[in-house]
């Protein structure tokens, strides 16, 4: 369900588990293009391994490349539905491997996975550069992972100098960023990582074709916050 009026925009929805899994090998391999096979290794070594943890198994000795990865966790959807998060939370821990934070991986993570998702809507091109506006870019790209079952439930506000409020509870992508905060995994510029503000970033990027960057407010256990703003 989505609900929109001037200054907001609500969508109720869980994503559809195995296409996410599929995008977020995609990303992987998009953003080995900027760090090499390592980042390839290092990503499937830890997705294997969050996603054993979460099934509460030994990671199987047989699996240890990319695609092997990804289809033990879409083997495995009927015992944790959300196992994209593994993937996720191995492009993150690879990234601050790498970097010593999450960065530029992360971010070129996100533009890759939702460029991908956009494209294979065949939409893209009918949004790409419509707007300069960063909710309507928003509330544009929502509408289109709606119909494709990629959306996740969220509220969006419209704030001043073209910021957008946002409200994400019970995030789909929360396993993960409970792991990085855990493990203190966070941003190159401080704070915490947030995988769905940082998605909603990239999406409001490809529309608009601006730079643009996220803050998180609030990371809870019901809901978390944050703000989508210009440079």
């Amino acid at each position: 369900m989505q609900t929109k009026s001037k200054n907001e925009f609500i969508v109720e929805s869980e994503p559809d588990s195995q296409t996410i899994v599929l995008v977020g090998k995609t990303a992987v391999e998009e953003t080995a293009k900027l760090y090499g096979p390592i980042f390839t290794r290092m990503v499937s070594e830890y997705a294997l391994q969050f996603e054993a943890e979460k099934l509460n198994e030994k990671p199987p000795e047989n699996i240890h490349d990319l695609e092997a990865v990804t289809n033990y966790i879409l083997a495995n959807l009927g015992r944790y539905p959300r196992g994209y998060n593994s993937l996720i939370y191995g492009i993150g821990k690879a990234d601050s491997k790498l970097q010593g934070s999450t960065g530029v991986g992360a971010k070129r993570a996100a533009y890759s996975a939702m460029k991908s998702i956009l494209e294979s809507s065949g939409l893209l091109n009918s949004i790409i550069g419509t707007t300069e506006d960063v909710f309507e870019a928003i509330c544009k790209a929502e509408e289109i992972n709606k119909e494709i079952k990629t959306a996740v439930s969220a509220r969006y506000i419209k704030g001043e100098k073209n910021q957008v409020m946002v409200v994400v509870p019970n995030c789909a992508y929360k396993d993960a960023c409970d792991a990085f905060v855990k493990e203190g995994i966070s941003r190159l510029v401080g704070g915490s990582e947030c995988i769905y503000l940082i998605v909603t970033n990239a999406e409001a990027e490809i529309v608009t074709k601006k730079r643009l960057d996220y803050k998180i407010d609030e990371f809870g256990k019901l809901e978390c916050r944050g703000r989508i703003l210009e440079f």
